[in-house]
């Protein structure tokens, strides 16, 4: 713009004008640079999604009398109702242990039925003298009652 000075004021207006109506029709970026911005950002909304990810996959472990223990229910046999829960190392707290069982037979019965309703053959109230307990597990067994 400085060297509009020397121009008459009419010429310098239609330069600024000329300049101005230049500016405005250049864009302020090239499309290349948009076109790895947006991809740069794209990856960043993706590593963000995906960070969140992982975090719902880890175990929850469960504590039963301040002890963590190995425990699984599965069906017994061919009829599904009927099931067998088992916990490795009960001498850690038989009474953890038969929590831990009765927890996993719960959650079997709600996956199967739908329900938590369970008719016991050898479960949580059993006196802990006729549960079925070896050095290495406690095993407590019943049906899942059917909605």
């Amino acid at each position: 713009m400085s060297n509009l000075k020397h121009l008459s004021p009419r010429k310098a207006r239609t330069q600024r004008a000329a300049a101005t109506a230049k500016a405005a029709r250049a864009p302020l970026v090239s499309p290349a640079s948009l076109m790895r911005a947006g991809t740069l950002l794209l990856l960043i909304a993706a590593m963000a999604a995906l960070a969140g990810c992982g975090n719902g996959q880890r175990r929850q472990v469960q504590t039963f009398d301040g002890q963590t223990f190995r425990a699984n229910a599965k069906s017994a046999g061919d009829d599904r109702q009927y099931f067998v829960a088992s916990v490795r190392d009960p001498g850690k707290s038989i009474d953890g242990a038969i929590q831990a069982a009765e927890y996993q037979a719960v959650k079997h019965c709600i996956h199967l039925y739908g329900t938590s309703d369970i008719d016991w053959e050898v479960g949580p109230d059993t006196p802990k003298d006729q549960l079925s307990i070896t050095s290495d597990s406690l095993t407590l067994s019943g049906r899942c009652k059917d909605l």
